[in-house]
This record gives C-alpha cells, structure tokens and sequence, in this order.
C-alpha cells in the first residue's frame, strides 16, 4: 500500500515535477506556518540549454521557461492541494497570487524554508535555493497541510566551499556578499537583495527590452548547477564534497 508521500510524489511526477520534498514546519510559529504543521516544496528545473544560452549572454530562453515554470508550479501547487482535501485533509497551495512580499522582496514564510526544512537544499551565497540535483537552476513552490508526512531531515547551513566565489565575482550588481548561510543568518549579511534587482532590471532591459528582474547568472554559473545539469568540465576545486 503506498503511503501518503509516494502518493503526492507520483502524482507531481506524471506532471513532469523532478523535485519533491516534505517538511514538518512545527519549529516555526503558528503564525509563520498559517497553524499548519507540514509543508509539501515542489520544484520544476530550468533545462541545461537555457543555462548556457543564459551564460552566452542570450536569456531569452531562461526568461521564457521562468514563465512557463511559474505557471506550472501553481499548477501543481493547486493540484496538490486539491489531492490532499479530497483525501480528508486541509491544504493551502502558495501560489504566487497568495505570496506577498514587502518593500525587502521578503515573504513570511519562504518557499526557501519550507525547502531547507525538507532536506531538498540549501541557501547559497547568491540567497537561492541550492540543490544536488540541479544545482540552483530551479524554480520552487509550497503547499502547506495538516496531513501526517514523513518528512526529510533539515539542513540547517551552507553546503557551498566558503573559497567559491563564483557567483560574486560574476554577479553584475556584486549582491552576494561571500558569506554562508546558516538558519538564523539574516540574508542581509550575506546578500543585498537591492542590488540584486536593479543589476538584474538592467540586464534584462538591455538583452531582452524588458524591466523584470531577469539575469540568473549566478544560478548558470554554480558549479553545483554545472554538475547538476551536465555541462562541465571541472569543478573539483570549487565545490565541497
């Protein structure tokens, strides 16, 4: 008989869904959780072309499967919601249009927590979401239960080699700052968010004739993202194993 994981799991995966995690939430308020107990993080990755088309300086491609996988994720978040009430249980999907952010692009509860609570990744030194499996080129959602979950283990800190510091040196607005992340840091220590999104309006304004917040090149320059997704030719030196 499957249990309840295999269940959400399968059903994300004839989706097309290649990251799924489980996070139990109740180290954190009721308040920040919504009186939910569980989270449910569901990730869809960019593909290798887009990455090095990116890294070309062509981000057409990165900018359309950004839109096609935030379309798909609240697909998927819906969906997964839908799964949990029908079996009796009561689900929020955190789709975009439910997600505020204030004036410091800061939500109350992150998509990024529910992650690094799962166990799925980590926080990198470019305050993205940093996975084994394809590195940082993913887009995530969460759906927040009360259904019982077995749930991944949390990782509480950085992954990333402090001496890498790919993604500050290619940055074009230098947001990361060279710290690590570790539950508890404040993301302003380790990454300006400010200048982040105008270094990425700029780009984006100049390659594609747009004013959005697209770049992502630390996300095509991680080395975790190269291994990842299959397009590089040495990465001993930078990361950690």
């Amino acid at each position: 008989m499957q249990t309840l994981n295999n269940e959400i799991t399968n059903l994300l995966n004839q989706e097309n869904c290649n990251i799924v995690g489980f996070a139990d939430l109740r180290c954190l308020s009721d308040e920040v959780r919504q009186n939910f107990d569980y989270g449910i993080l569901i990730g869809l990755s960019y593909t290798k072309e887009a990455m090095i088309e990116n890294i070309k300086g062509l981000p057409r491609r990165y900018h359309n499967e950004l839109v096609q996988i935030n379309k798909h994720l609240n697909e998927l978040a819906s969906l997964t919601a839908e799964f949990l009430v029908d079996k009796g249980y009561k689900a929020m999907p955190k789709i975009q249009s439910m997600v505020m952010q204030n004036k410091e692009w800061r939500t109350v509860l992150p998509h990024k927590t529910v992650a690094t609570l799962a166990g799925t990744g980590w926080i990198g030194k470019c305050a993205t979401l940093v996975t084994n499996e394809v590195g940082s080129a993913l887009r995530i959602t969460s759906v927040l239960t009360n259904a019982p979950l077995k749930c991944g283990n949390p990782i509480n800190k950085s992954l990333c080699n402090p001496n890498c510091m790919v993604c500050v040196n290619i940055c074009p607005g230098k947001a990361p700052l060279g710290g690590l992340w570790e539950v508890g840091t404040e993301r302003d220590d380790f990454y300006d968010a400010r200048a982040c999104v105008h270094a990425a309006r700029a780009r984006s304004s100049e390659l594609l004739d747009i004013n959005e917040t697209i770049c992502g090149l630390c996300i095509s320059h991680c080395p975790f993202t190269k291994k990842g997704l299959g397009y590089i030719k040495n990465i001993l030196c930078q990361i950690s194993q």
